[in-house]
């Protein structure tokens, strides 16, 4: 299959997991621990015997799981205090600070200032929209936080990538977005906040939708988009997960008629997101496959874990 097709269908199911955030009545922290536990125990019993790795790498490893799930929680909480539409445009912003990031972040990669430029673009978007909804402020934040951890995440995985197999890494990092789900609950517990709902048992239709969000909107998008940074760049994958929004958009529109709760504003930001996105791989290269040879050289250079 086409890496194309494949980093589109990965982009497509993420843009479901909002939808399947909203069907699960249960908190933004019980929803993403259920997702990365399941996950990780998945794999576990998959890969028990290959599971034996470095220190160094299991911490870097578990380590970027947590910052994973930071975002995840961040994720579904935009979701379930603003709506799906909502979150996916804050999502959205994945690309300007992954054009900002990567550059300072990695050693190899070189600051273009197209994609600065289109990163821009998205902003300007996602801002026509913060003003013009202005009841959805507060959610349009949390998803713009979740979109700076999720940038974060895809850079320090690209450093992963190549050196470790796919079902490995997305194997420890469940489980420290897990850890971070289990530290949150308990550390809210004590502070006497619950980050928690009071039923935890999920219904027979939640079940379901956790069903597909952990083996069709994680585990095998993960797989998936592991093996695609060993020859797109973050850059490249981020920026096509601004079609994240349009895919989450529609589905929310089928699922709960978000449409009805959104201005023009809404309209003319997702439309410049679109555009933004189209135009990206005709106005930069970042969209080639990087050379094998490359792809190694960088492998190698960033193999110290202790820059993790």
């Amino acid at each position: 299959m086409p890496d194309f097709l494949k980093l589109h269908i990965v982009v497509l199911l993420w843009g479901l997991t909002a939808v399947l955030g909203n069907l699960i009545h249960l908190s933004a922290t019980q929803v993403a621990l259920y997702r990365s536990g399941l996950s990780a125990l998945i794999l576990f019993v998959v890969l028990r015997r290959q599971a034996a790795l470095p220190m160094p790498l299991m911490a870097g490893l578990l380590g970027n799981g947590m910052l994973l799930g930071f975002h995840w929680v961040l994720f579904f909480l935009a979701v379930k205090v603003a709506n799906v539409s909502i979150c996916m445009v804050g999502m959205a912003t994945v690309s300007f600070w992954t054009a900002l990031l990567e550059p300072v972040l990695v050693p190899r990669c070189v600051f273009q200032r197209i994609n600065l430029v289109l990163g821009l673009v998205v902003m300007a978007a996602v801002y026509v929209i913060f003003r013009s909804e202005t009841q959805f402020h507060s959610g349009l934040l949390v998803a713009l936080g979740s979109a700076l951890l999720a940038s974060l995440f895809s850079i320090i995985n690209g450093r992963f990538s190549g050196r470790i197999a796919e079902r490995t890494i997305v194997m420890y990092e469940m489980a420290g977005a897990g850890l971070f789900c289990s530290l949150a609950i308990i550390g809210s517990d004590l502070a006497g906040s619950p980050l928690t709902s009071p039923r935890w048992l999920p219904t027979a239709a939640e079940w379901v939708s956790i069903a597909i969000l952990v083996i069709a909107c994680t585990i095998y998008t993960y797989l998936v988009y592991v093996e695609l940074l060993r020859r797109l760049s973050v850059f490249t994958i981020n920026f096509a997960n601004n079609l994240e929004p349009v895919y989450g958009i529609t589905l929310g529109a089928i699922f709960f008629g978000d449409q009805q709760h959104v201005g023009w504003g809404f309209t003319v930001g997702t439309a410049i997101i679109l555009l933004a996105v189209i135009a990206q791989p005709y106005l930069t290269n970042e969209h080639s496959i990087k050379p094998a040879a490359e792809n190694d050289a960088a492998s190698a250079e960033h193999s110290d874990p202790g820059m993790l």
